[in-house]
């Protein structure tokens, strides 16, 4: 994983310092750097009847060829998506904010977009070991996913890791997906640290997911665009001034919630079901 992500990785308690909270409860927004005399709010976000909570759906269909290996991880990357790849193996790190065990990242070059925060990867992580790093994290987070593979109402917030020194702004388009050793979830969503509204440079595609055995955690963060959204978080939607945009920022949430389910998998950047079929494809050996 490129240093950019790691600086953002952190411990989970830290979270709960973050100046954002959960979608539902907000606390604190901030103007991003460089914007000055945002213009004043004259339209208000459009607000539509929020999502009815449901349980998540389940695709049950998994790809088993796989063409890539990297360490225990093999998959089938088409190569549409991403012209090379670069394997890791990352050192464990036990100090400061960056708290993981060794684990094993395969990062795509030339992926399919480029210039966005993340760079699209997928990591394995040793359950266990990441266990006795952060015991107060690790146990809730496999229960959480345990509960949505098997069909179960999507929380607040999902289950992700690594952990970011940042919150989880959204989830949409959830979908409980297995993989050849195992299962999981996918679901697009945005880290910040204030009220940033959605948009093509910071929203990313993941899955997380748990190998059979339990011995192994999957994360694929992968960027994904649609063309609804505007290209960066650099100016609030509508015209609005940043406090405006903050104080009506849980309906504006909820309306994009709503739109981002609404849009066909065709329609985003690349394919969500590209996006499914590579990680569906994931092998893990033991």
């Amino acid at each position: 994983m490129k240093r950019l992500i790691y600086f953002f990785v952190s411990l989970s308690i830290l979270l709960f310092a973050c100046n954002i909270s959960k979608i539902d409860t907000p606390t604190v927004a901030s103007v991003p750097p460089g914007d000055t005399a945002p213009p004043v709010a004259t339209v208000p976000p459009v607000i539509t009847e929020p999502p009815v909570p449901t349980t998540s759906p389940v695709l049950t269909v998994s790809p088993t060829i796989t063409n890539l290996t990297c360490n225990e991880l093999s998959l089938f990357l088409d190569p549409a998506l991403a012209s090379g790849t670069t394997c890791e193996t990352i050192p464990e790190s036990t100090e400061g904010m960056e708290i993981y065990p060794q684990y094993t990242n395969l990062s795509l070059q030339e992926y399919v977009l480029s210039g966005k925060f993340f760079e699209a990867h997928i990591s394995v992580f040793p359950v266990q070991r990441y266990n006795e790093l952060i015991a107060d994290l690790i146990p809730s987070h496999i229960s959480e996913l345990q509960a949505l593979t098997g069909g179960g109402a999507a929380g607040d917030p999902l289950p992700f890791l690594p952990t970011f020194n940042a919150g989880q702004v959204f989830h949409a388009q959830v979908l409980a997906l297995p993989f050849v050793s195992g299962g999981g979830i996918r679901y697009l969503t945005e880290y910040a640290q204030y009220f940033a509204p959605v948009n093509n440079t910071d929203l990313f595609y993941t899955y997380q997911g748990l190998t059979s055995d339990g011995i192994h955690w999957v994360s694929a963060i992968l960027p994904i665009n649609n063309p609804i959204l505007p290209a960066d978080a650099i100016n609030p939607p509508g015209g609005m001034s940043w406090e405006a945009f903050s104080n009506n920022f849980e309906p504006y949430i909820t309306d994009m919630i709503n739109q981002l389910n609404s849009q066909p998998s065709g329609s985003y950047t690349p394919n969500l079901a590209t996006l499914d079929a590579l990680v569906s494809s994931i092998t893990i050996q033991p």
